[in-house]
């Protein structure tokens, strides 16, 4: 799969999942796989470990954080990429906890 696809389809499941409430891609260093044509943010699908860096909604952010790894994990399986995925909780949407 390419990087455009395996980017959105990263994003696809991730957003998905009950408590993710965004994707991040702001910062002090921009997160986002780029690719012809385009940009995913808060997405990266270079180097040894792709990240998916996102903000929760719901409390305790543990479990949130692990049901999207799962998520990132099956897409990575059925894209045929056994690269080990990162999820990385950027920012807490405080006015939107449940």
């Amino acid at each position: 799969m390419d990087r455009g696809r395996l980017a959105h389809a990263l994003r696809e499941a991730v957003t998905r999942v009950d408590g993710v409430s965004r994707l991040v891609g702001d910062g002090p260093v921009e997160v986002a796989a780029q690719y012809p044509g385009g940009k995913v943010e808060g997405v990266s699908v270079s180097g040894d470990e792709p990240q998916v860096h996102i903000a929760v909604s719901t409390l305790p952010v543990e479990p949130v954080a692990a049901r999207a790894l799962s998520a990132a994990r099956g897409v990575m399986t059925a894209a045929g990429d056994d690269r080990p995925v990162q999820i990385v909780v950027a920012d807490i949407d405080v006015e939107r906890l449940e």
